[in-house]
């Protein structure tokens, strides 16, 4: 386990000789990075168990018996001596699988990166020595090492740290990112890898004017502003296979229309008062459990979900050794990779929220919704924080993939991917819907000495180095479809995508090669306002190397 701290101090001095109306102070500044990471080598901890350590213990090779076809007749014709009888016992082949299948978690790692700082205008004294002023009593040290204290304006304010100017315009700010990345590698068989990954990435920022009121006679907090991103990993795969995802109609639609409802009618207890259908905190959560594929009655009313789910990288590299495979193949690749996020791509407070504490930096986004809600104003519950638009994507990359490599140096590989990607924008509540299809083919082949149909001066060409041919084909289905609550879904776009590109690479010497390149490509539209289109493209390309 690593922890890592470090924090920054800066005093930006302002203009001097000022008018008392004029003087705007100081600028002080501090930041802090934290940063945790470890990782947890279970391995180890299996092998602390001799059983286990056998397991996971190869055996090795037996060494090679010296040949003994060259020896004199009469010694190979001596008397074999008995072998003395294998007196170890083995473990039966399903113990050892069973217990390697118990042993399948083999590691996890992770970091936790958090990084903030704090913008203090107005600020009434000089550094003497370490940042402090010469009392050694502002801004303290705390801030100096890089407290983020939100109510650091309040006491600096408290002890005359700061200039009463009525003028002051630079605000107040704070900043916070936050970043979690954890990692699970999985080794249920030898040749058969899994890594499945939470990720969870956060940032906001807080600002306000804070500045003395000479009315009042005091310093007041004014304009306070929150606002800020939201990622994190999420699962959606519940609701990727249904058959009706590209097609006008949708059930997976028809599901979110409904739940609607059911979530406007779970903040009526809880607030006391009712939100619009269409409103962002009815939305948000009803789109989540529609396209998550979870229970609307238990999932959290939170447009910032709090658990990053998991997404996973499938890799099994085994074939190779089964059987006569081993014989013609000198690697056999079997993969699979799904990545599924939710983003809030910007949030900022509502205007009508003007108390500082409501919209505070160290409150965390997640428990908006869960442990403080909106308030009814004038007789409308507003949310507290304003979301234009939420997005769930999902690959898979692949969903299913193949590639080889034989022994005589020919490689070829499939691979069938998908995607999608729903935005749903609040100001209309409308969920714009993109699917993609993707399979693609490639081959490649490498030869030297190559031999060419043709003759020169009686004798046939041989080109002594590497000739690379490759062979790309690929088709891309991709659909875009605009889905409005009790309105007609259309197709705003799409198009099927044929490429076709082989090419053939000689490398003449290391600094010199030729390459002829085919490329053809074709577009069929499957709207009426666009037209179809194809492409060829060909030629040589010639490449020299100037590095040394």
């Amino acid at each position: 386990m690593n922890y890592r701290y470090s924090a920054g101090y800066n005093w930006k001095a302002g203009p001097v000789n000022q008018q008392p109306e004029l003087d705007f102070g100081n600028i002080i500044q501090n930041t802090r990075d934290q940063n945790l990471s470890g990782t947890v080598n279970l391995v180890k901890l299996y092998n602390k168990v001799k059983f286990f350590k056998d397991i996971n213990t190869p055996p090795r090779p037996q060494p090679t018996r010296p040949n003994t076809t060259n020896r004199p007749q009469q010694q190979q014709q001596r008397p074999q001596q008995p072998q003395a009888a294998d007196t170890v016992k083995q473990t039966p082949g399903l113990i050892k699988g069973l217990a390697r299948l118990l042993m399948s978690l083999r590691s996890v790692n992770g970091t936790f990166t958090k990084t903030e700082g704090t913008i203090l205008p107005g600020f009434n004294r000089s550094p003497y020595l370490v940042g402090m002023d010469a009392d050694f009593d502002a801004p303290g040290w705390g801030f100096i090492f890089g407290d983020q204290d939100p109510d650091i304006r309040y006491k600096a304010a408290s002890n005359g740290w700061l200039v009463q100017s009525k003028s002051l315009t630079n605000p107040f700010s704070q900043i916070q990112n936050r970043t979690v990345n954890i990692r699970a590698n999985i080794e249920p068989a030898t040749d058969l890898k899994i890594q499945v990954d939470f990720k969870k990435n956060v940032s906001t920022q807080y600002t306000e004017i804070f500045r003395f009121d000479d009315v009042d006679n005091s310093f007041e907090s004014s304009s306070p502003s929150r606002s800020g991103s939201y990622e994190i990993s999420t699962l959606s795969i519940n609701t990727t296979f249904n058959k009706t995802n590209d097609r006008v109609e949708s059930e997976v639609f028809k599901t979110f229309e409904e739940n609607l409802e059911i979530i406007r009618n779970r903040f009526a207890p809880i607030t006391g008062a009712e939100y619009d259908s269409a409103t962002q905190d009815v939305l948000i959560p009803a789109f989540i459990a529609a396209y998550t594929g979870k229970d609307v009655n238990t999932i959290s009313l939170s447009p910032f979900p709090r658990t990053p789910m998991p997404n996973w990288n499938v890799t099994y590299s085994g074939l190779n050794k089964l059987g006569s495979l081993k014989d013609v193949f000198q690697s056999v690749t079997i993969s699979h990779a799904y990545v599924s996020s939710y983003r809030v791509l910007n949030y900022v407070n509502s205007l009508k929220y003007n108390d500082p504490d409501q919209v505070a930096i160290d409150r965390p986004i997640e428990d908006y919704n869960e442990r403080y809600f909106g308030q009814e104003i004038d007789g409308t519950l507003v949310p507290v924080y304003l979301i234009s638009q939420v997005l769930i994507s999902e690959k898979f990359a692949p969903l299913i993939g193949i590639s080889v490599r034989t022994k005589g140096r020919l490689t070829a590989s499939v691979q069938y991917k998908t995607g999608r990607d729903l935005a749903l924008n609040i100001s209309n509540a409308q969920i714009t819907e993109l699917n993609n299809k993707d399979i693609s083919f490639d081959l490649g082949f490498t030869k030297n000495n190559m031999k060419l149909p043709f003759k020169s001066q009686g004798r046939t060409i041989v080109l002594k180095n590497d000739v690379t041919f490759k062979l790309n084909f690929t088709i891309t289905d991709s659909k875009t479809i605009q889905r409005k609550i009790n309105e007609r879904n259309i197709i705003t776009n799409g198009n099927v995508n044929f490429q076709l590109r082989p090419n053939i690479t000689y490398q003449v010497n290391q600094k010199l090669s030729l390459q002829g390149y085919f490329e053809r490509t074709i577009n069929e539209p499957l709207v009426s306002n666009s037209y179809r289109r194809a492409t060829t493209r060909f030629g040589i390309q010639v490449r020299f190397s100037l590095a040394q």
